[in-house]
């Protein structure tokens, strides 16, 4: 991975981080928002219910006092029937005031001030009422021409009404109440306003009422209808400002989702670490099965024909292709191998089982790596994924290399399962460590690989180019084959044929190939 990569990776790690860290906060911000609004309007709901129970009853108890004056038995005006109004408005305390009126609408006399006889009655007239119900009840609101001079609610039928003070509607809200800032008490048949807290803004109260929805939590407005009378009650929420409405922030889903936020983030960042290192790379590869095989031909060095290939492991990362010396380390030291070598078979008898199967002289051989040649596994994985596919167990071959013999007991013990279970086994790379000979007198093995190093010296003067005669000579005395790899000059081949090499792969043969270039390939040596 060059430098422009790391450097994007470590950016996007960054942004990531960051957005895993911001991201539940937000969330936690949001959700501390919303729960403040639904709180609010659980408050202003419950400020509108109790304004509206309010309005119905003190509407029924003027109503009521009405209804009492209407069975006044007296004549209008006379000392019983003002006698009977005072009693009635002493009697119902929400009544400032009780008369009578005629036809005309002309003030006859009131239980405060008397007959119209006494002057100061004479000449005041109602205007033509602001409702009317269906049974004969009139109501006029805010009317200032009345005993006291004050603004008053007025119900009247049939000649007779009572007075009232509008704020009997909301006297019981405090007027510095935090939860709501202005309460209107609404006629719903003429939307007309009938009393509202100090400091309420009439008109505009009123134009909420017709277009607002009922119940809104992000909406600054709470509207509750009475089911039973044509009022209605629209609460206010008080203007807040960011002070106000961060101190009333319910704290407890921002601290939340910062914290969830800081230890999202901190998982988020030791994931991305583990998937964008090396081995967190490899791994996932392993899991998307990324791994491709290519097949470098195995030839007859006598008759040039092909006789089988080596299965060659390559990670296919990003359309690139990474060689195998770069990620079989890695994958040896994190226990990553085995599942690597798993997918190699599979993809072997995925794209040549039936080439095989139909042609039993070809074989293919795979690279094994310590860990499967110090246990039984691989042979137990290896032996029914054959028998599936109808591949003879001499047509898949073992190469171990000298790495692999650390644990010589167990190594000698599992190559000798593998040859007894019909699978030949080669020595890779010999020559090139320490104890190759000694590995030679201890292990029984079916052939020698000769490694490139020794192939390229052959024909030139330095002190190894004798090396590669001296093991196929070895390889005649302990009878087994002898494979040269890395042959790149016809020069080498024949000489390590003269020699007494059997076979031999490398680029002047041909290259690692794909499973069609190989059978192919195959198939043009075939008549060599």
């Amino acid at each position: 991975m060059n430098k422009i990569q790391r450097g994007a990776l470590a950016a996007l790690l960054i942004v990531i981080v960051v957005i895993a860290a911001l991201a539940p906060a937000g969330i936690g911000f949001l959700f501390a928002q919303r729960s403040q609004r639904h709180d609010e309007a659980e408050r202003l709901n419950t400020v509108a219910k109790a304004a509206l129970y309010r309005a119905e009853d003190v509407t029924r108890r003027l109503s009521g006092a009405l209804g009492e004056i209407g069975k006044v038995a007296a004549a209008p005006c006379s000392p019983p029937y003002l006698k009977e109004l005072r009693r009635i408005a002493l009697t119902h305390e929400q009544v400032r005031d009780a008369g009578a009126y005629d036809h005309d609408g002309r003030w006859q006399c009131s239980s405060l001030l008397g007959a119209v006889s006494a002057g100061v009655l004479d000449g005041l007239t109602l205007p033509p009422p602001d409702w009317r119900s269906r049974d004969g009840v009139m109501a006029w609101y805010g009317l200032s021409r009345l005993p006291g001079g004050k603004s008053s609610l007025v119900m009247g039928r049939n000649g007779f009404y009572v007075a009232a003070d509008p704020s009997l509607y909301v006297d019981t809200l405090d007027a510095n109440d935090e939860v709501a800032s202005g309460v209107a008490i609404i006629n719903t048949d003429v939307s007309r306003v009938i009393a509202t807290t100090p400091a309420t803004d009439a008109n505009a109260i009123l134009a909420v009422y017709r277009t607002a929805p009922p119940v809104r939590d992000c909406s600054p407005y709470v509207v509750r209808r009475s089911v039973s009378m044509p009022l209605a009650v629209v609460v206010s929420a008080p203007h807040q400002t960011l002070h106000q409405r961060l101190r009333t922030l319910p704290w407890g889903w921002l601290l939340g989702g910062v914290v969830v936020g800081l230890v999202f983030a901190g998982w988020a960042a030791v994931f991305l670490v583990r998937r964008l290192s090396p081995r967190g790379q490899l791994s996932d590869a392993v899991r998307r099965h990324q791994f491709i095989v290519a097949y470098q031909p195995i030839v007859d060095l006598g008759t040039r024909r092909c006789v089988g290939a080596e299965a060659l492991v390559r990670w296919k990362y990003h359309d690139r292709i990474v060689r195998p010396d770069h990620f079989i380390p890695l994958a040896e030291h994190r226990g990553l191998i085995q599942a690597i070598t798993d997918q190699v078979l599979d993809t072997i008898l995925l794209e040549l089982g039936e080439f095989l199967k139909r042609y039993p002289e070809y074989y293919v051989s795979v690279n094994l790596s310590a860990q499967d040649l110090t246990t039984r596994r691989f042979l137990d994985v290896l032996g029914p994924a054959i028998v599936r596919q109808g591949v003879r167990p001499a047509q898949i071959r073992i190469e171990a290399t000298e790495r692999s013999f650390l644990d010589a007991d167990a190594a000698k013990e599992v190559i000798s399962a593998f040859r007894d279970a019909g699978h030949a086994v080669y020595l890779d790379d010999f020559g090139t460590g320490y104890s190759s000979l000694s590995h030679l007198q201890n292990f029984r093995i079916d052939g020698l690989k000769i490694d490139k190093s020794f192939v390229d010296t052959v024909g030139q003067d330095a002190a190894s180019s004798s090396v590669a005669s001296h093991i196929i000579d070895m390889a005649a005395t302990l009878d087994v084959q002898v494979i040269a790899e890395g042959i790149e000059h016809e020069e080498q081949a024949a000489y390590l044929h003269a020699r007494g090499a059997q076979f031999g792969q490398g680029w002047l043969f041909s290259p690692p190939l794909s499973a069609a270039e190989f059978i192919r390939y195959a198939g043009r040596t075939r008549g060599a």
